[in-house]
């Protein structure tokens, strides 16, 4: 990938990563949680593809994102390990959302998880903006 692309591409993730978070507000404001909780992991989702493009990653599976996270972000200290906890715990309520019959996500807990996805968001903004200047 060459760095106009790859510029392009975390650009990309980044307007994907803001739009499921708008996404996400608008369901918590119409008390659709179980909604918003799959559009809050995709946020969090794209916002990290952003950061692994910067290493030139691009893992081929959801698994495969949190593992490169770890590898390359957390155990390299770019990252505290509290921002990949956010992002397996919110893959674990978009998997019960999509997939669990009877799932209810509480709308305390989505508010919490919301205020978690917006922080998530605002960090990986800004190693990209100290480690190469990819944020808008």
């Amino acid at each position: 990938m060459s760095p106009g692309n790859r510029q392009t591409n975390i650009l990309e993730e980044l307007a994907h990563a803001a739009e499921a978070q708008r996404a996400a507000e608008a369901l918590v404001s119409l008390g659709l949680y179980r909604d918003a909780a799959n559009r809050l992991y995709y946020a969090a989702y794209h916002a990290t593809l952003a950061l692994l493009l910067t290493q030139d990653l691009e893992p081929a599976t959801h698994s495969g994102v949190q593992t490169l996270l770890g590898l390359h972000f957390v155990k390299a200290g770019k990252i505290p390990a509290s921002m990949a906890a956010t992002l397996r715990r919110l893959q674990g309520y978009r998997e019960a959302s999509d997939y669990t019959r009877g799932f209810v996500m509480p709308e305390h807990e989505c508010r919490t998880e919301l205020a978690a996805t917006r922080q998530y968001l605002d960090n990986v903004r800004a190693v990209l903006d100290q480690d190469a200047g990819c944020s808008p």
